[in-house]
């Protein structure tokens, strides 16, 4: 039995990156290994009510205040928060003891200030955004990032095994991490929970569009009030976390809504599961996604699912239902809207998709974190 530090900063959050550490944790806790949390507030209430099981009981969380005192205003806010972490972690990083550290967020200063004390350092990476955002950025962005980038390259090579939660996120990590002595990054598809899989035929469901993710700018809910002004015949609603940092925005854009639209933040996940179920279309409106949960929900939940035509949701969602443009989303969704074609095509394609995404079972995702973590302890012994 070995002890696990399991790293994941913004427990408070609870969407697909927060699912994939519980059932890393649960992973865990089935072979036999200590485990303790290391996060920023954790509510537990809260956290049961949106992942539909409470965290393992034998597991120690070590809550480090609120991740707002890490926070930092420009300029240079980067760079102090950095320095916030680093003062934060410093008593924290004097009494705690593990044998390995798993990163189930991100790769960042948080997690990094941590893996000098551990045998073997274990990442599951949604995405390297920081040398993405890099290679893309104009020079003075490029200038703001470089030191930043250079600290968080001396402790990428103390990575004894990285998971990537699809191909197209391995074949970026492997592009822009190589170089630091990081090999055959392991793809783990994030899981799907079974309460949202569903049979439900498309003829007993709601003239109704669905889109999830959180309640933020980027997200690009607004694309969904086009979509009702040009849809009056269709439902169309927004469902996503919704954090405080964010009400202003929100307040803003629940203005003058379409009467045909409907935000729900924060909702429980049987109500969210139950608008999946209800919903015929699925449409998922951000571009370059790395994996993006929510739309493999949907397909688990039998919605026709639009995506965009980019990131890693194309390596389950055929061609014919990706979009490029907004124009090209609207075609499609207008096809559904007036031929029951699209049905039937759809309809053609479900068992093979069901067949396809059988792979983000929880009990799949669990069972490849657990043989990868063996084979690298057994390594160790040998």
């Amino acid at each position: 039995m070995a002890k696990f530090l399991v790293i994941h900063p913004n427990m408070d959050i609870y969407g697909g990156g927060e699912r994939v550490c519980h059932h890393i944790i649960k992973a865990l806790v089935a072979q036999g290994h200590q485990v303790e949390l290391l996060a920023f507030d954790f509510d537990q209430t809260r956290y049961s009510e949106i992942m539909g099981e409470k965290l393992p009981e034998k597991i120690t969380v070590h809550t480090l205040g609120n991740r707002a005192t890490v926070e930092a205003n420009p300029p240079l806010s980067v760079y102090k928060r950095r320095q916030n972490i680093l003062k934060l972690l410093k008593k924290y990083k004097a009494t705690v003891d593990y044998d390995y550290t798993f990163s189930t967020q991100t790769f960042s200063a948080f997690e990094a200030t941590l893996l000098e004390k551990a045998k073997k350092n274990i990442a599951y990476v949604h995405f390297p955004e920081i040398h993405y955002d890099y290679e893309h950025a104009k020079r003075s962005k490029r200038l703001y990032l470089w030191l930043y980038k250079k600290l968080l390259e001396k402790d990428i090579g103390k990575l004894a095994l990285v998971f990537c939660n699809s191909n197209y996120t391995k074949a970026m990590t492997e592009k822009y991490w190589s170089r630091f002595g990081i090999q055959n990054p392991v793809v783990a598809y994030p899981p799907v929970e079974e309460r949202f899989w569903s049979d439900k035929p498309l003829n007993q469901r709601a003239k109704q569009v669905l889109y999830v993710g959180r309640l933020v700018p980027q997200k690009r809910h607004e694309l969904m009030k086009k979509l009702a002004v040009d849809f009056p015949q269709f439902e169309f609603v927004s469902a996503g976390l919704l954090r405080d940092s964010e009400q202003s925005w929100f307040e803003d854009f629940s203005k003058d809504l379409p009467t045909n639209y409907t935000v729900k933040p924060n909702l429980p996940e049987e109500e969210l599961i139950k608008l999946f179920e209800d919903s015929r279309i699925y449409c998922h409106l951000m571009e370059g996604e790395h994996f993006g949960i929510a739309p493999m929900e949907a397909l688990a939940s039998g919605c026709i699912t639009l995506v965009h035509n980019s990131g890693g949701s194309g390596e389950f969602i055929p061609e014919e239902f990706r979009w490029s443009t907004f124009e090209d989303l609207k075609e499609k969704i207008a096809r559904l809207a007036e031929s029951t074609d699209e049905y039937a095509l759809w309809n053609k394609k479900k068992g093979e998709l069901r067949d396809k995404i059988s792979v983000l079972k929880p009990e799949s995702f669990e069972e490849q974190i657990s043989t990868s973590i063996a084979n690298l302890i057994q390594n160790l012994k040998t």
